[in-house]
């Protein structure tokens, strides 16, 4: 049984997530992928840092290291792969592909958490992911029909679900061995240097201001940057205290259901991207798989 407040934290995650993503695609176009990953993880340090001084774990045992470690690798190939995703394909069309991640997650959690979901919870996930798979098959690749064959953007998005269901179990053992607000900071500093070891070049693929009129357009860049770094923040942070108070499965399929019908809304809105009869009723499908969840 999942408690009400657990709810209320997979649906907050949910929303700021949601946000998250529009600004991150909004950011595609004017950041590198290594710089825009780089900072938006090292730029929720302070965030994590001062949480950490105010809520420090009672203790951190030897039981946190292999999948604190193992959580920092899945998160940092997800990130970038959710770049190159986005960068490749409409927003509606690939972020609902994050919908795989429940079936993933909740098999994982089989042998790493012992956490089995009923008959029920796999109906729900079931016409979760057959809704975000109905999204996506038959999307246009180029001037041809090609009716059941996925883009580069969509393979590059399911291995994002794939790494991102994996970490989710890992960061639910990694917080019972310590507490969200650690694992928060660890998992962001782990990112964050890790791309700036790996990839210095995108240090210098900062915005630049090679004309006067670019001006503006920089500082809008780098207001949309803080703002994606404080949702970010926020969105790991709920999502780790949900981890608390619900089971993995459960909080991946809501997240993922709710935030597939907001990305419908928000990549028509802020992209123009088509609104089609199909996709009103795959998210539809999708919606109900989420409500059988929560029944």
């Amino acid at each position: 049984m999942v408690s009400l407040l657990g709810i209320v934290l997979v649906v907050g995650a949910t929303l700021c997530f949601s946000l998250f993503d529009l600004l991150r695609k909004k950011l595609t176009g004017r950041l590198s992928d290594a710089f825009l990953v780089m900072v938006l993880a090292l730029g929720a340090v302070p965030l994590y840092g001062a949480w950490v001084a105010l809520q420090p774990p009672a203790a951190v045992s030897a039981a946190y290291v292999w999948p604190g470690v193992a959580s920092v690798v899945c998160n940092l190939g997800a990130n970038y792969g959710f770049l190159r995703s986005v960068r490749l394909s409409g927003l509606s069309a690939v972020i609902p592909l994050l919908s795989l991640t429940p079936v993933f997650t909740s098999l994982l959690a089989i042998p790493l958490l012992g956490e089995l979901p009923g008959a029920r919870e796999w109906l729900g996930i079931a016409m979760v992911v057959f809704g975000a798979l109905a999204l996506q098959l038959g999307e246009r690749t180029g001037e041809r029909r090609r009716p059941w064959r996925l883009s580069a953007g969509a393979w590059w998005m399911i291995l994002v679900a794939f790494l991102w269901a994996s970490a989710l179990p890992l960061d639910k053992l990694a917080t019972e061995a310590s507490n969200a607000a650690f694992h928060g900071l660890v998992l962001h500093l782990g990112v964050g240097l890790s791309v700036l070891t790996l990839a210095l070049r995108g240090l210098r693929e900062a915005p630049r201001v090679r004309r006067r009129p670019e001006v503006r357009a920089g500082v809008r860049t780098w207001a949309l940057l803080l703002t994606a770094v404080v949702l970010g923040a926020a969105a790991q942070g709920l999502q780790l205290l949900a981890l608390q108070h619900a089971w993995v499965g459960f909080v991946e399929t809501v997240k993922r259901g709710i935030g597939s019908s907001l990305a419908l809304i928000l990549g028509r809105v802020f992209f123009a991207e088509p609104l089609t009869l199909r996709k009103v009723l795959t998210v539809a499908v999708i919606a109900a798989g989420v409500a059988v969840m929560l029944w």
